[in-house]
């Protein structure tokens, strides 16, 4: 006998006890959201910063080096993405994005003036993808940020910093 008798519970009694310490335990997390509520209100997406006020913008130029199209996205923050558009053979793409100088995030603006963090820049061929290497810094940025995107090599698709 591992229990002593006074703590056995006979067996047509354990499911009353059981369904007893369920709801004892589910009571005892309730009692505490009133006191979360009365901290203030949650209101969802708090976070995110409106308006380029505060922020510098960057120019970013990615040129088309290639003889066929290829096409630029950015991944943002919270596994987002956004289509920052096509590039045909010989032309070039031109967005801005918004660096905030104290955190050193370079932000995308979405259609609600909402900043977009961006993690990073991708532009693909058919064949391959390459990674625009940003400049994610505090302090002051460069005004012009240019890539210029060429096909070949090992890779298959190569999109370097041009300059500014």
């Amino acid at each position: 006998m591992l229990f002593p008798v006074w703590l056995q519970i006979p067996h047509q009694k354990w499911d009353a006890f059981g369904r007893l310490v369920v709801v004892t335990a589910l009571s005892a997390g309730l009692g505490s959201l009133p006191a979360q509520a009365e901290s203030g209100e949650y209101v969802p997406y708090s976070g995110i910063i409106h308006g380029t006020a505060g922020a510098d913008p960057v120019e970013v130029r990615i040129a088309n080096a290639t003889g066929g199209t290829v096409e630029c996205e950015a991944a943002l923050a919270h596994w987002y993405s956004d289509d920052l558009g096509q590039i045909a053979p010989g032309d070039e793409l031109t967005l801005t994005l918004w660096h905030d100088r104290e955190t050193g995030v370079l932000n995308l603006m979405n259609a609600t003036d909402d900043r977009m963090p961006v993690e990073a820049v991708w532009c693909s061929n058919e064949t391959a993808r390459s990674r625009l290497t940003l400049p994610i810094a505090s302090g002051k940025a460069e005004a012009t940020l240019r890539y210029s995107c060429h096909a070949g090599g090992e890779a298959g698709l190569s999109c370097e910093a041009a300059g500014g």
